[in-house]
């Protein structure tokens, strides 16, 4: 029976251990994580945003912690939307994908508050750009018909000069046919 004790002592004071271990190593990661999103916010301090933006991705990557990876996922949105340090149109997907996995892994956070107007943002500028594509396209379309209208009304208005210059001639025919018609008549007389 003391053996059975001794057993069971010995198990529990491995245990909590071992709970202590995991959570001074969950302390450790969390401090970590927080200097890596100071580092991050230094260097956007200091308009080195290519090197923030490495931070906040690497960040972003590793096992999230709630108000440090949240956070870095806003700052990471932001700074895709504001500076464009990829093409304009993925900087926005960039931006609206880390949004959304703000809102979807850290509800509760203040972030995802703050990310909620950015988000209808977001949105409203995606389908802006849907539209104006969409325009463009129609325009495009309606200057290749303008561009045929354009050829057609060429083609008509040498058809037209052409009509024009054949009916004036016909007119000076049937002038000169009055004439003649005229003068045989005065000779007949």
């Amino acid at each position: 029976m003391r053996k059975f004790a001794a057993i069971i002592i010995c198990t529990m004071v491995l245990n909590a251990c071992a709970i202590l271990q995991t959570q001074d190593d969950s302390h450790i990661y969390r401090q970590n994580q927080e200097k890596k999103l100071a580092t991050a916010v230094k260097l956007q301090n200091e308009g080195k945003l290519s090197a923030a933006v490495e931070f906040l991705m690497g960040l972003c990557k590793e096992r999230g912690v709630y108000g440090v990876t949240d956070e870095a996922l806003f700052r990471l949105s932001l700074l895709y939307l504001g500076n464009g340090l990829e093409s304009d149109k993925e900087s926005l997907q960039l931006a609206q994908q880390s949004i959304e996995r703000l809102r979807k892994e850290y509800p509760s956070s203040s972030w995802s508050v703050m990310a909620a107007p950015v988000a209808d943002l977001l949105t409203t500028t995606a389908e802006l750009r849907r539209q104006n594509q969409n325009l463009k396209n129609q325009n495009q379309t309606f200057s290749k018909e303008n561009q045929t209208f354009s050829k057609e009304n060429q083609a008509l208005t040498k058809e037209n000069q052409s009509l024009t210059k054949e009916t004036q001639e016909l007119r000076e025919t049937i002038e000169k046919l009055k004439r003649l018609d005229l003068e045989l008549e005065q000779k007949r007389k």
